[in-house]
């Protein structure tokens, strides 16, 4: 289409003048050579000079409007003909977002659909396996030796531990699935919050935990809450064989941009290997030292980059780790979109 558009613009000026040049060189030529066999007389032929220079403007002036008028409709066809081929270009690509949008909502149908199976349908057996083992743990237990007890706690252990690992999916499912509801986010609020029912869970550990105040962003609060619940909950357990554990939550300016952190004194991790710790199942550590599914930091990733953000580690190996990410600024756009109050 640049192409077309590239040669209209020089339709006109190209053979316009190709043709001017042409008529006035052989209406000179020829006109003063006629003159000048017709006439002896330099008076009559200086009058005829300027009724020649007359008439030559008149002939010219008809011929450049011709000409003028011909290729201006020439433009106008070729014009129309892009409008329609620019129409038919919009009507296909609208017809294609809505396939799309159709197959979309057909795979969140099917989504949807997986999600109830796996939460309901899966459940059952798993549900079955462990009352059933616990069951047999506890009327059957004179009657069996170490190793039938053993083998039924790690039956129970695993089936536990399925469990885990389906709500943490349908929980990646959803924040993927999730719309955004922007509002203005106090991280630091939202931090104390989240340390302060984790020490009600585990009052035997004692945490130095430190919160930057005036934490403020753009985003979804439940999602951000989520990002942060998880990012807390590894800087917790990875400091479990800690000393003096402690966990920071600030931001520090890179680049001329804000990035927050959640850092810990704990396990740490080898940096080589940090890309793995956001793809789901990845686990850098036993979970018999440190229980989880694997999913969490997946699903922090997700939540981050939902915000058009970046996320990324630091850490050695018992040196601890710092989670570093990135967030939209409250008084930028697209994101400014509420000044009622923290969400």
């Amino acid at each position: 289409m640049s192409e077309n558009l590239q040669q209209l613009k020089s339709y006109i000026p190209s053979r316009t003048a190709l043709a001017y040049i042409i008529i006035a060189g052989c209406w000179i030529a020829f006109s003063d050579y006629f003159v000048a066999v017709l006439f002896d007389d330099p008076e009559i032929i200086t009058r005829m000079q300027t009724y020649k220079g007359w008439f030559f403007v008149l002939i010219t002036g008809l011929l450049l409007y011709l000409a003028l008028r011909s290729q201006v409709l020439v433009l106008e066809k070729k014009s129309l003909a892009l409008v329609e081929k620019e129409k038919e270009f919009y009507t296909q690509l609208e017809q294609r977002v809505k396939q799309r949008t159709a197959q979309l909502e057909a795979a969140n149908h099917e989504l949807d659909a997986f999600s109830y199976s796996v939460s309901h349908d899966l459940r059952a057996p798993l549900r079955s396996i462990d009352g059933f083992s616990q069951a047999l743990l506890e009327d059957c237990h004179d009657q069996l030796d170490e190793q039938g007890r053993d083998y039924l706690h790690r039956v129970r252990r695993a089936s536990q531990r399925m469990g885990w690992l389906i709500d943490d999916l349908l929980k990646l499912s959803r924040v993927s699935r999730a719309e955004l509801k922007v509002s203005l986010v106090d991280l630091s609020r939202t931090a104390e919050t989240i340390i302060e029912n984790m020490v009600e869970r585990h009052p035997d550990r004692k945490v130095t935990a430190n919160v930057q105040p005036g934490l403020k962003v753009s985003g979804d609060q439940a999602l951000l809450r989520v990002a942060l619940e998880n990012l807390l909950d590894n800087a917790w357990k990875f400091t479990t064989r800690t000393g003096e554990p402690a966990i920071d939550l600030g931001s520090t300016t890179r680049d001329g941009e804000q990035v927050f952190f959640v850092r810990d004194n704990g396990a740490g991790f080898d940096t080589t290997y940090a890309d793995k710790l956001f793809t789901p199942f990845q686990r850098l550590h036993s979970p018999e030292d440190y229980p989880g599914t694997g999913i969490g930091l997946a699903t922090v990733a997700r939540i981050i980059r939902k915000h058009g953000g970046r996320i990324w580690a630091e850490s050695e190996p018992d040196q601890g780790a710092v989670f570093y990410f990135t967030l939209p600024d409250p008084d930028q756009p697209p994101f400014k979109t509420r000044e009622d109050g923290y969400a």
